[in-house]
C-alpha cells in the first residue's frame, strides 16, 4: 500500500492484496478440489475528522476476487449419476464500493514506524457461480446453477480487518 497525506484532515492510499488458498478433500468417492483467490486493489480516501488518528474512510476496489471448485467422480444431479469433473467457477462485480473506519495516519512531516488498523465492508455484490459438467444435462445443470447462485446471494458483503505496519521516508 502507498499513500500520500494532504493535509492533517485528508489522505488518499492505493494498494494491492494477492493471496489463494487451495484446499483438497474425498468424501463418499467423489474428489474436491477448491481454490480461492483474492486479488483486489483498492483506491482509498480517508478522512481524518480530528485531523489525528482516527478516520472515515471510503473508495472503489477492483475486485478480481474467484473461487473455483472441481469434483470428479459419480456425481449425483437432478436425480441422474454421471462419471464427470464438474467445474464451479463463483465470481464478484468487478468494481465494489468500500467503506470503513480505522486508526492511524500517514505522517504528514515526521519520518519513522507507523502503524495502523482498519475495519469496514466491502460492497461486492452477490456473487454469480457457472456451473459446467461434461455428459450431464443441461436441465439438471442449470438447476444446480440457480440453487447455487441462490445459496449465494446473501453474501454481497465482505468484512475487512487489516493491520498495517508502514514507515515514512
Amino acid at each position: 500500500e502507498l499513500g500520500y497525506r494532504f493535509n492533517d484532515y485528508l489522505a488518499v492510499r492505493g494498494g494491492i492484496n494477492t493471496r489463494s488458498y487451495d484446499y483438497s478433500s474425498t468424501d463418499a468417492g467423489i474428489n474436491y478440489d477448491y481454490t480461492l483467490d483474492f486479488d483486489n486493489y483498492p483506491v482509498l480516501l480517508d478522512w481524518h475528522i480530528f485531523g489525528g488518528e482516527f478516520r472515515l474512510t471510503g473508495g472503489v476496489v477492483s475486485n478480481n476476487n474467484k473461487a473455483t471448485g472441481r469434483a470428479s467422480g459419480l456425481l449425483d444431479s437432478g436425480g441422474s449419476t454421471y462419471n464427470t469433473t464438474a467445474t464451479t467457477d463463483i465470481t464478484f462485480e468487478k468494481s465494489s464500493p468500500y467503506v470503513g473506519l480505522g486508526w492511524g495516519a500517514l505522517p504528514s512531516t515526521k519520518r519513522g514506524l507507523g502503524f495502523s488498523f482498519d475495519i469496514g465492508v466491502l460492497m461486492q455484490g452477490s456473487p454469480t457461480a457457472t456451473i459446467t459438467a461434461p455428459g450431464a444435462s443441461a436441465g439438471d445443470i442449470a438447476a444446480e446453477e440457480a440453487a447455487l447462485n441462490e445459496d449465494l446471494k446473501d453474501y454481497k458483503y465482505w468484512p475487512v480487518v487489516s493491520f498495517g505496519i508502514g514507515y515514512t521516508f
